[in-house]
């Protein structure tokens, strides 16, 4: 979604609190007869989409004209927000969730409390959906924290100058060989396979990434929202039809001075090297002094930019905006979990069986893992429980909670020794993290 989806709506959030008409205009399902009217009424709010991205937002292999909620009055749209229904890799499992973009109320609706019922309809209608986590980007987070939307998640990035980056990369080896092990050319049409079992490949047990099917890769590429698309050949370049024939190891895309994403197969990791170095010749020769790399908080990449005299970035806020979740269903997603409780008990050696309460704010959960499997209920705490507000409890949830600071601030508290033993075993920090290029903007 993009970068100014929700700045129409800062007027709703003023600094001081005052009462608020309520807004009793339904809010209804867009049809495919509204597209155009949606159109001019989001670009008279945000100047954006252009026509290029709106039409692509159409041809979504996932759309429904009802992914969009309206507000109108009279005939006139006067409110609209767009929901996309995506599965999401954690881990071992494949979460569905409901990324929620394009929100905004025409400037007559401000202060009425428009955009709040928008934003309730679009909650209930994710969760009607089957989506276990609604996502959003925003740069107005306290619009959203009152219906409990939390900061959840990090931009992880690392900049570095292009030449200071190619020169590291030759000290490692690369070009030394008189031929490159690596071909590094523009992917043609026929090698989307390639890509789709690259990315594959690198999905399972990452935390944040979107599944692709092979029709959302190629409406990715249809889209055109990047400035190149690199692959990367084990071996000389063949020019034969067929992905065997050309054995594509890795592929890497840029917009602008950023390498948006980066993927090798696992077993031909040195092709990296190899794809960024071809992103750091196109940096120079288009006269950009840095290259910008985004990448997962736990890929070594980044050590390679800092020891380059660049800089790591891993940070709520980035280009003015914050990642932000909201858990739709939590008991649904703590016994969908269950699984990684477990393992995660195990792996930490504790005896069974293990008892953790969550006390969060009116509501309770008690999970009991034992050798027969795992129970995760409702209105229960027992006697070791955390107690914790609805955006830590959030965090906690989908691994994105700092556990030191939260007890050290005080804003969760333990009951027992044993609770403060046990919550992070079972819900400790993982790297959660969104590839740009799903975002990008036509």
């Amino acid at each position: 979604m993009g970068a100014e989806v929700f700045s129409s709506l800062s007027a709703e959030a003023p600094p001081i609190r005052r009462r608020r008409r309520r807004c009793r205009l339904p809010v209804m399902p867009a049809t495919g007869g509204d597209h155009t009217a949606v159109y001019h009424f989001l670009t008279g709010m945000f100047q954006g989409p252009s026509r290029e991205e709106f039409k692509a937002s159409l041809e979504d292999p996932f759309y429904e004209p009802s992914d969009r909620m309206l507000i109108r009055h009279g005939n006139r749209i006067t409110g609209h927000v767009h929901i996309a229904d995506r599965t999401m890799q954690f881990g071992p499992l494949q979460l569905p969730v409901a990324i929620l973009g394009w929100l905004t109320t025409s400037p007559e609706c401000r202060n009425k409390g428009h955009g709040t019922h928008l934003l309730r309809a679009a909650e209930k209608q994710m969760a009607r959906s089957g989506a276990l986590v609604g996502w959003l980007r925003t740069s107005i987070p306290h619009f959203f924290r009152p219906t409990g939307w939390a900061l959840c998640g990090r931009h992880s990035y690392s900049r570095a100058d292009a030449r200071a980056i190619l020169a590291r990369l030759i000290d490692r080896g690369l070009r030394r060989r008189s031929r490159p092990r690596f071909q590094i050319r523009p992917w043609r049409q026929w090698e989307l396979a390639a890509l789709v079992r690259i990315y594959n490949q690198n999905l399972p047990n990452s935390y944040g990434a979107l599944e692709r099917t092979d029709s959302y890769w190629k409406w990715l590429m249809r889209r055109q929202a990047y400035d190149q698309f690199y692959v990367a050949l084990d071996g000389p370049e063949l020019l034969e039809l067929g992905e065997i024939s050309t054995r594509i190891v890795g592929y890497a895309v840029t917009c602008g001075e950023a390498v948006v994403e980066l993927a090798t197969s696992p077993d031909r990791r040195k092709a990296a090297a190899e794809l960024l170095g071809r992103c750091c010749g196109d940096a120079i020769e288009h006269n950009r002094h840095g290259v910008l790399m985004h990448a997962p908080p736990t890929r070594s990449i980044h050590k390679l930019f800092c020891s380059a005299g660049g800089q790591r970035y891993h940070r709520a806020w980035g280009d003015g905006e914050v990642f932000m979740a909201r858990l739709l269903d939590p008991l649904k997603l703590l016994r969908r979990l269950g699984g990684e409780f477990c393992r995660r008990v195990e792996a930490a050696g504790l005896a069974l069986p293990v008892e953790l309460g969550l006390a969060v704010e009116r509501k309770k959960y008690h999970l009991e893992v034992a050798a027969s499997g795992v129970k995760v209920l409702s209105r229960r705490l027992g006697r070791s429980y955390l107690r914790l507000n609805v955006a830590d409890f959030t965090r906690l949830v989908l691994g994105q909670l700092d556990w030191d600071a939260a007890i050290a601030e005080g804003r969760v508290e333990a009951s027992t020794a044993v609770a403060r033993e046990v919550g992070p075993v079972l819900f400790p920090p993982l790297p959660l993290w969104r590839p740009p290029l799903d975002d990008l903007q036509a």
